[in-house]
């Protein structure tokens, strides 16, 4: 699924081909992933506008246009974003697609539909219908506003780190990297953490997120040392001489090593 790194990308592959472009139609509009919206509000309220500016929260990428109406897409488990020109590279599974008065047209496809595609006149307000917790990248989102987060939490880390109403964009991929990176066991409990073990965490999580995103949350592209370029039960572990090994934790396959991620202090 994707996760807060790649709708980061997502968003700013938006702004690179589809902001200050006139939107002269909506072709095609699939109400399946609709959520409290229908095809013709969407076509109303994006026809003839331009889309000016982006923002993300969590796994939301929200595109604002000029009439203050917003569209928010979420992209489940297999969404992607695409812009072309040409009719016949328009992807097999577009659930909506975006037809801009300079020929060129960008759809969103989503293979499985789990994603979702919305409007909002208030992107606080629907963080808060979401119960969305705070953005994992937000700037403000320092060590003591993480640790009180947390401090609130009871039961494994792979749980605390996923719940999208504690912290937002942190899903099973990228929590297994931030405990890869951290040396901390994904099963190991919140409450028996202690503040070194808290620090190194909160600082894995930022350094993680930020190297995802300048990668292009391309696995090629991320280091070797990590864990993603690796992320095969039975390889040798890049940081130690432990292996790759899976395990079923908070009901999703983790992959972690046994060898510098300790159950306990």
């Amino acid at each position: 699924m994707p996760e807060l790194p790649d709708v980061e990308v997502f968003r700013r592959y938006f702004n690179q081909t589809a902001l200050n472009k006139n939107v002269k139609d909506l072709p095609v509009v699939e109400d399946d992933l609709l959520d409290n919206t229908s095809p013709r509000s969407i076509k109303r309220n994006l026809e003839k506008q331009a889309f000016e500016s982006t923002e993300r929260h969590g796994k939301y990428l929200f595109a604002h246009t000029d009439n203050d109406r917003t569209l928010v897409l979420h992209f489940g488990m297999t969404g992607f974003l695409k812009y072309f020109k040409n009719k016949d590279e328009q992807p097999e599974h577009t659930r909506l697609m975006i037809d801009f008065e300079n020929g060129y047209h960008l759809a969103y496809d989503s293979q499985r539909k789990l994603g979702l595609v919305g409007l909002t006149a208030d992107v606080d307000k629907f963080a808060i219908e979401k119960e969305l917790g705070r953005d994992a990248f937000d700037p403000a989102l320092d060590f003591n506003s993480f640790r009180d987060i947390l401090s609130e939490k009871r039961g494994m880390l792979k749980s605390a780190l996923m719940d999208q109403k504690t912290i937002a964009g942190i899903g099973n991929i990228y929590s297994d990297e931030i405990f890869f990176d951290a040396g901390l066991h994904p099963a190991r409990k919140v409450e028996e953490l202690s503040d070194n073990q808290l620090q190194s965490l909160y600082s894995s999580l930022r350094k993680v997120l930020k190297k995802a995103i300048e990668a292009k949350a391309d696995p090629d592209r991320m280091p070797r040392t990590w864990l993603l370029p690796n992320r095969a039960e039975g390889r040798k572990c890049p940081r130690c001489d432990g292996e790759i090994a899976t395990a079923k934790i908070a009901g999703r396959t983790s992959y972690l090593c046994l060898n510098h991620q300790k159950t306990s202090s």
